[in-house]
């Protein structure tokens, strides 16, 4: 008997959730203004390790930016499953809800008790399941604090504008809303495009300027010698689908040293001619087992292109504490990840914690 009331359970919290529909992020106005105001106070310069030129971890505004893109949980990473997938898939959606009613990998939680948050964190988590990754806008914010100047009668300095040749989902846009730059940002993708819009209408400064191009990078070319600062985080090549659209680049150049020749290359090109002098691009990139040399390639391209590379910052990923195992949703016990990093670029030696560099460029 008490086998049929667990499923009994489990099958009633399944068809809840599924009336319910998709637990994508707020929008309501209340929530997302009180989500900026967040953002917007926060003490930056505590994320600003300058002696080891680390931006540290706070995830402030990225939920906001997440409200926006709610086409962000059916995009594919590569083979992995997306969260859209398993919310559509009754097998594993009740597989996920068991894994929080049981407390075998979640705080435990009757089917009441169980929260958007807590439906939203377990469908990222699930076994084979990969979600699009979105910047910080937080450290985002402290980039352009390090490298931009901001409007200041007292130093007589005027705000800069950054160009983001790759905008993704609002973390780099809003954190040039915090940091009160103007911004210049580039992306084929038509949803994602429509929903970084949306974000400029609600939250962008008056006084500010914000250029949102529905376009590859690759064919964007500023006036030269007029910007202050590039900075993005590129496309790994075809590993996330970000669109269909035909610009996207992956679908453009469809072979690895097309695109790498092509978009990467010619982007930076572009970020060269657009800088003024003694001016700097920062590009946030890593090695991945599906590009085993995005940092060496992107390094040597930005050199080929005539940047210098004076500097690389380290944007901290995570913190890992405890044991050397951790749980997975399927119970059983995995070995935590460990700096097993083969490449040029050796990450800073602090234990607990990964990073990904982000390469400075001089022009």
């Amino acid at each position: 008997m008490i086998v049929i009331e667990e499923v009994d359970t489990l099958q009633q919290a399944h068809n809840d959730w599924k009336r319910k529909g998709f637990p994508v992020y707020p929008t309501e106005r209340n929530w997302r203004d009180n989500i900026f105001n967040q953002l917007v106070n926060f003490k930056r310069d505590t994320l600003i390790d300058r002696k080891n030129k680390i931006i540290g971890q706070s995830a402030h505004g990225l939920n906001l930016a997440w409200s926006y893109m709610p086409h962000s949980w059916g995009i594919k990473c590569g083979k992995m499953k997306t969260p859209l997938e398993i919310w559509d898939d009754e097998e594993h959606l009740k597989k996920g809800i068991n894994k929080i009613l049981t407390g075998t990998f979640f705080k435990k939680k009757p089917a009441h008790q169980i929260t958007d948050s807590d439906m939203r964190s377990m469908l990222r988590r699930y076994t084979g399941t990969q979600m699009v990754s979105n910047f910080r806008p937080t450290a985002a914010a402290a980039m352009y604090d390090i490298f931009v100047d901001k409007d200041s009668p007292l130093e007589g300095t005027e705000a800069g504008t950054v160009w983001d040749p790759s905008m993704g989902y609002g973390g780099r846009l809003l954190g040039a809303i915090a940091a009160g730059v103007n911004y210049i940002g580039t992306d084929p993708c038509i949803p994602t495009y429509e929903g970084l819009a949306m974000i400029r209408s609600d939250y962008g400064h008056e006084h500010k300027e914000y250029s949102l191009l529905r376009q590859g990078s690759e064919t964007y070319i500023p006036n030269e010698n007029s910007i202050d600062f590039v900075f993005t985080s590129p496309p790994y090549f075809g590993w996330e689908a970000y669109g269909d659209e035909p610009e996207q680049s992956s679908i453009k150049f469809d072979t690895s040293e097309e695109w790498k020749e092509k978009f990467l290359k010619k982007t930076i090109a572009n970020a060269y001619h657009a800088l003024k002098p003694g001016k700097f691009l920062a590009l946030n990139v890593a090695n991945t087992k599906q590009y085993k040399t995005f940092e060496e390639d992107t390094v040597d391209l930005a050199t080929e292109v005539g940047f210098e590379h004076t500097d690389t910052w380290w944007l901290s990923l995570s913190t890992q504490q405890g044991g050397s195992a951790v749980s997975t949703l399927d119970g059983v016990q995995e070995t935590k990840q460990k700096q097993k990093y083969m490449g040029r670029y050796k990450r800073p030696n602090i234990p607990g914690r990964k990073y990904e560099p982000t390469f400075i460029f001089k022009k």
